[in-house]
């Protein structure tokens, strides 16, 4: 992972949204905290947010918004400027939201 991200433009990092899976990961020593940290310092300024597994909590528009107001002041505070972080709410194994915004689904998620 180091001597690809040290190389890369942009990071994308996938949460889980299902509930104390994401909180696991961002708690103190988690995973996702140590992945943004390490991207940073390695120099990477552009990231993208994909929260992932939505369908497994009913496409929860609260819960997304939940884990984006999380991880938004987190990303400042670790160097990301505003404008160059993205958020994506997907749930890769249904396909939804990765190659096309297209559906029912989507249509509700990119309201």
């Amino acid at each position: 992972m180091i001597s690809g991200a040290s190389q890369s433009d942009c990071a994308l990092l996938v949460v889980d949204a299902a509930h104390g899976e994401f909180e696991s990961g961002f708690e103190r020593g988690g995973q996702t905290r140590e992945h943004l940290l390490l991207v940073r310092s390695l120099g990477v300024a552009q990231v993208i947010v994909a929260v992932n597994k939505l369908d497994q909590v009913n496409w929860e528009k609260d819960r997304y918004d939940e884990i984006c107001s999380i991880l938004r002041p987190f990303l400042v505070q670790s160097g990301f400027h505003p404008s160059k972080t993205k958020f994506a709410p997907v749930a890769a194994m249904e396909g939804i939201n990765l190659v096309a915004r297209e559906g029912e689904v989507s249509a509700v998620l990119n309201s």
